[in-house]
């Protein structure tokens, strides 16, 4: 009958979901250089048109780099929600599982081409991989279980 109040929130979930966000932010420029690393090396791989080359590197960096602001942005509202619901951690892995898949798909590319050779490359790039797989496979496991118990469906 009356107006609905938003429970008490924490004078502090602002202040760790940009610093969370900050973290993912540095995480995703190291990833902006190294797709637009990766794309220019695949073009000169395939020898593409030399003089279209630096139009491509300068829209691409443009794009990646709104790509990373969405991102930035983005991450902390989901951190900021996350912080709502109390699954901030789960957030957070499934936003840097997503990048390190992204830097081992642009490793692979890399190595697969004959770019970055040699046992260290292929070291690190099974590692990105592995640890990319093992946040997205932890946050989803997680979220099962929690989606799973406690939860009665309506629709039968």
């Amino acid at each position: 009958m009356g107006l609905k109040s938003k429970p008490n929130k924490n004078p502090f979930y602002p202040f760790l979901a940009y610093l969370l966000a900050s973290i993912t932010g540095v995480i995703g420029i190291f990833l902006w250089f190294t797709i637009r690393d990766t794309l220019m090396v695949t073009l000169t791989y395939f020898s593409f048109n030399f003089w279209s080359r630096p139009a491509i590197d300068n829209f691409s960096f443009l794009l990646l780099g709104i790509g990373w602001l969405v991102l930035v942005y983005f991450s902390n509202h989901y951190y900021q929600k996350g912080l709502e619901e109390g699954s901030v951690l789960s957030k957070l892995f499934l936003i840097t599982g997503i990048q390190f898949i992204l830097f081992f798909v642009s490793k692979i590319i890399l190595i697969s081409i004959g770019f970055s050779p040699g046992f260290y490359n292929i070291l690190v790039a099974i590692a990105v991989g592995v640890i990319g797989f093992g946040l997205i496979v932890f946050t989803r496991r997680k979220r099962n279980k929690s989606t799973s118990h406690g939860k009665l469906d309506v629709n039968p």
